[in-house]
């Protein structure tokens, strides 16, 4: 199941500049939103646009149309000696790499680092495909955070699974279009997390900052009251 409306959203990436000399033209998501931007770099999965009133928009290539995502291709091949340039992560801060390890993943299974929690809200969702609370409350939570990113909040999503198979989580992910990271199958930290926060049933969701300290500890009944409004009370 797509949301509804924009999915365009903030997630910071180390990567690749794009020619300077872009101009502007209209780009569309897979959800059909517009937008006239201008494109200002490729970095490693994301584009980064600057928009025509000011200020910018990230979104995954993937997020983007057909046409867009070869337009977007055929911009970096004009840079070709600068492609493959790669600056290492940041560090990860101490109370982010002892709440999640030092990688995480994304719907694809790529590795991400966890330093780009920082300095944002960050809500861990425990869930998994075979809980139907899950799979009801999940659409509206992607369509919260895909409004979050649209207005700019410093907010990020850990999904923390518990699914009896990593092939199960991972089509899950897929299947709800979850936008955001996930503690990869298995991991020692996930039974740390529901100990720490004493989850006794899913789907559960925690708000935390970046240092750890729990700001909300009941966010689903948040997100399911007050919908994006949440975030301004957490």
């Amino acid at each position: 199941m797509k949301p509804a409306g924009v999915v365009f959203f903030v997630l910071v990436m180390m990567g690749i500049p794009a020619p300077a000399q872009e101009e502007s033209r209209i780009w569309t998501s897979v959800s059909g939103a517009k937008i006239e931007a201008a494109l200002d770099s490729i970095r490693s999965d994301m584009v980064v646009l600057n928009k025509s009133g000011g200020g910018q928009v990230r979104i995954r290539l993937n997020q983007l149309s057909s046409a867009d995502q070869v337009y977007a291709r055929s911009r970096t091949s004009k840079t070709p000696a600068r492609i493959n340039a790669k600056e290492p992560d940041a560090a990860v801060p101490s109370a982010i790499e002892e709440l999640f390890g030092d990688r995480l993943i994304n719907a694809k299974k790529q590795s991400i680092s966890p330093a780009t929690l920082s300095g944002r809200k960050i809500g861990i969702y425990f869930s998994a495909h075979w809980c139907p609370p899950c799979r009801a409350f999940t659409p509206k939570l992607v369509e919260v955070y895909n409004q979050l990113k649209t207005d700019s909040k410093p907010f990020e999503i850990v999904f923390v699974s518990s699914d009896r198979e990593e092939q199960e989580m991972m089509n899950y992910m897929k299947e709800m279009d979850m936008p955001w990271l996930a503690l990869r199958y298995g991991d020692k930290h996930i039974a740390k997390l529901k100990e720490r926060f004493q989850v006794a049933g899913i789907p559960t969701l925690v708000i935390v900052d970046d240092k750890g300290n729990t700001i909300s500890a009941n966010a689903r009944g948040d997100v399911a009251s007050k919908g994006a409004a949440a975030f301004d009370a957490w």
